[in-house]
């Protein structure tokens, strides 16, 4: 197929090739076309195949489907329910394909009456010499006369040496990309974990125990081509067509499988198996349920990949489980169990509805051959693996019924973690920049809760009702104990910091200072005003009256702040908030310290006390003078003068009249 297809002609120069004739010098050729070897040849192939299905699929809408969705490379794989289809198709491949000049062969099919007016040349092989009615389509071994799944299991000298490497080639050896024989391979996957966990080499000898175990599975393995799956697996016509899928799992593996149930229109039933899967368990050790849970995981990804690939219509699908923990926890809300549980209960509730789970008894879950495993021998004897349970051939009514018993405490479940605490601020509250914007975004959430005037402009009233509900809040927070009080009783006595304040409560519900000035003409926010805590949201409201004032200083903010609040700790609040100030710590750089300069040499130069002196006046001082008898206590006012002497330092205070320097001088 790759010769029909050409490459463009700036490409070729990478595909050259070198010729010599018998007698000739050597030649360099381009090749034209696709060239087989190629990484991306596969890729241009099917690339070329998909384009043909949309340039001329209007014509063969049939075989333009078949063309997109069952051809491999250059082999094509499909079926229809009728000969007249089938026929029909087989004619529309043919033209579509010839239009891009490619012919197709090997035509095999499981009704030779469909193989007429072929000629020889196109029809397999086999069946023109007769030499067998088995042969291989992708990989599979396929029956065309039995219309059957076979397989071929050739085993090498039983003498040669057993390793690792050599267990682990032979079962690579088994193509069975259905799973069909997924209880045998599994048991085979069990052994090789083994030497992963002995921690065998690859060309070391195997344990005497390993190697019995190996011998006894290995020489049984040829009794699978015996083995025999029928290739169709619903009836036509079908009334109704139902997926129903098994899970299980123990210490060892665990795996799925998949069957299809038909119900004809004469009311018969017909369940066969479709596909299954099989995982060997983690070597960290887990528990069974959650083994259970892997493998209805297992389950739910590998019936939705069988829905995305059927083109039949599904009338239902059920998951069966043997596990009455894992049905719990599939009818569970993920965020109350432990992280291993949740997510894999999060997947499946994804893939799945949790009502298509049911429970089925261990003895009837075929899913319990693959997390045990089998020998070929064991295999070979009759079970549910192919047809599951009889019930599932009956009527629903037959089927298991499980009445879901509410269980005392479901395992894996999150322990709630409660932690009661006071917050030292509001969350909320103390995530604004500034208090007008805060004000104003209250306001627009209460206006929002109403469902009014959205579109227009805040209100006076309704920013004043904003800011009484914001400070009503701010207040609850801290003074919650003295609030409650003061609702039960107003002259109950408040205690702490606001004790000396003797608050009240106002009509609005807020906490003001009571204060003495009931009798003044000053307004009643200005007489009672409002007690606010040390919080982020009192930062705000300073900064806010520092602003306005032009950024004053600590006590003309906290003067220009009392005329409506009375902020606890005020002062020390208004300076903290006014060191954050940027623009006033500008403003207001600290001073530079220079450096002095070096001191006299008077100061530094021993000498005779009072040689050099240093003269300051200080006063005046009031004098009582001594009282006698009869005569009246006499104040008089005098001055004095400092005279220190330099080095070494003797201070003296002589009394002088007045501050002139002739005083001084006397």
């Amino acid at each position: 197929m790759y010769r029909q297809f050409l490459v463009r002609p700036e490409d070729r120069k990478f595909q050259q090739i070198l010729w010599r004739n018998a007698d000739g010098e050597v030649d360099t050729y381009q090749l034209n076309t696709v060239t087989f070897g190629l990484s991306a040849a596969p890729y241009l192939a099917i690339r070329c195949l998909k384009q043909l299905a949309d340039d001329e699929g209007h014509r063969y809408p049939r075989a333009a489907t078949v063309l997109q969705r069952d051809f491999y490379v250059d082999d094509v794989l499909t079926g229809v329910d009728t000969k007249v289809e089938a026929q029909s198709l087989r004619t529309e491949l043919t033209e579509l394909l010839k239009l891009a000049g490619l012919n197709i062969r090997k035509w095999a099919s499981n009704d030779r009456e469909l193989l007429r007016g072929l000629p020889e040349t196109d029809i397999n092989h086999k069946l023109l010499l007769g030499e067998s009615q088995t042969f291989k389509t992708l990989g599979v071994v396929w029956n065309s006369f039995d219309d059957s799944i076979l397989y071929s299991v050739k085993i090498n000298n039983a003498d040669s040496r057993i390793t690792k490497r050599t267990i682990s080639s032979e079962i690579a050896k088994i193509y069975d990309p259905l799973g069909l024989l997924a209880p045998v391979i599994v048991r085979a996957k069990m052994l090789l974990q083994r030497l992963w966990t002995l921690k065998i080499d690859w060309d070391e000898s195997l344990p005497a125990d390993v190697h019995t175990d190996w011998s006894k599975y290995y020489a049984q393995l040829p009794l699978l081509n015996n083995v025999e799956f029928p290739r169709k697996t619903i009836i036509n016509p079908a009334a109704e067509i139902e997926l129903h899928g098994f899970c299980d799992a123990s210490e060892r593996a665990y795996g799925a499988c998949v069957y299809l149930r038909t119900i004809a229109l004469d009311g018969h039933v017909c369940t066969r198996l479709l596909t299954a899967k099989s995982k060997v368990a983690p070597l960290k050790s887990l528990t069974i349920p959650r083994l259970e849970l892997s493998g209805a995981l297992l389950l739910a990804s590998l019936a939705n990949t069988v829905l995305q690939a059927l083109t039949i219509n599904i009338a239902r699908t059920v998951y069966w489980t043997d596990s009455t923990i894992v049905l719990h926890w599939i009818n569970t809300s993920p965020h109350t169990l432990k992280t291993f549980v949740a997510n894999r209960v999060t997947e499946i509730q994804r893939k799945t509805h949790a009502s298509d789970w049911r429970h089925t008894p261990t003895t009837d879950n075929p899913a319990d051959l693959i997390s045990r495993g089998q020998l070929p021998e064991d295999f070979l004897k009759p079970t549910i693996w192919q047809h599951g349970p009889e019930w599932l051939q009956q009527p629903e009514e037959y089927w298991p019924a499980w009445n879901p018993v509410p269980l005392n405490e479901t395992p894996e479940q999150k322990k709630a973690t409660c932690l009661s605490a006071t917050p030292a601020d509001h969350s909320i509250l103390g995530r604004f920049s500034s208090w007008p914007k805060l004000i104003r975004i209250a306001a627009r959430c209460l206006r929002w809760r109403q469902a009014r005037d959205r579109g227009k402009p805040l209100t006076m009233h309704e920013l004043t009702n904003a800011h009484n509900r914001l400070i009503k809040l701010l207040q609850a927070c801290y003074f919650s104990d003295e609030i409650r009080a003061l609702r039960t009783d107003r002259n109950s006595a408040v205690k702490g910091k606001l004790q000396r304040l003797n608050p009240f409560l106002d009509k609005d519900g807020m906490l003001r200072v009571e204060g003495r000035l009931s009798h003044s003409p000053m307004p009643f926010h200005q007489k009672h005003p409002i007690i606010l805590p040390k919080s982020s949201v009192t930062a705000l409201i300073i900064e806010h009256e520092h602003l306005l004032n032009l950024h004053s200083g600590t006590q003309a903010t906290l003067y220009a702040l009392r005329r409506s609040y009375w902020p606890i700790d005020g002062r020390s609040q208004v300076w903290s908030t006014l060191k954050k100030c940027v623009r006033c710590c500008r403003a207001n750089p600290p001073p530079v310290d220079y450096i002095m300069g070096d001191l006299p040499a008077a100061r530094i130069t021993e000498s005779r006390p009072f040689t050099n002196v240093g003269i300051d006046y200080c006063g005046p001082f009031y004098i009582k003078e001594r009282r006698d008898r009869n005569r009246r206590k006499i104040k008089s006012r005098q001055s004095t003068s400092s005279w220190s002497a330099i080095s070494p330092a003797r201070p003296s205070f002589p009394l002088c009249e007045d501050s002139s320097l002739a005083a001084d001088s006397v």
